[in-house]
């Protein structure tokens, strides 16, 4: 059996938070707390003290992409979860507070492009 899809918004404990003013929504762009989110279906769900990860592209960042992450500043301080009786899906919110640390970059490790792949197998 296959983990239900799970909906995972990381919100700042407050408007107000550090930042505020950066973190709009699109494409009204009005001001929003939250400051990520992501689907997910491994089973596994944040924890409190779990960071934030931050994924950019440092080889060549104006080519978009992502090659290298970081535990982030936010950290998870209250985790709280809804489901429907109706759909599998689940929706946990976490809760963050603002903990800055020393940027820890790391490179990540990536496969093969698709088409270089897909050249192996057709070989």
């Amino acid at each position: 059996m296959t983990n239900p899809e799970i909906w995972i918004v990381y919100k700042a404990e407050t408007m107000s938070a550090p930042g505020w003013e950066e973190r709009k929504l699109l494409p009204s762009e009005g001001l929003t707390d939250i400051l990520s989110e992501e689907w997910d279906s491994s089973g596994q769900l944040p924890n409190l003290g779990d960071r934030i990860r931050e994924y950019t592209n440092l080889d060549n960042p104006e080519c978009g992409g992502i090659t290298h992450g970081r535990d982030g500043d936010w950290v998870v301080t209250r985790i709280h979860q809804f489901s429907s009786p109706d759909t599998p899906t689940r929706i946990v919110v976490c809760y963050c507070s603002y903990q800055p640390i020393t940027p820890n970059w790391e490179k990540l490790n990536r496969g093969k492009p698709v088409n270089a792949a897909l050249s192996t197998v057709n070989a």
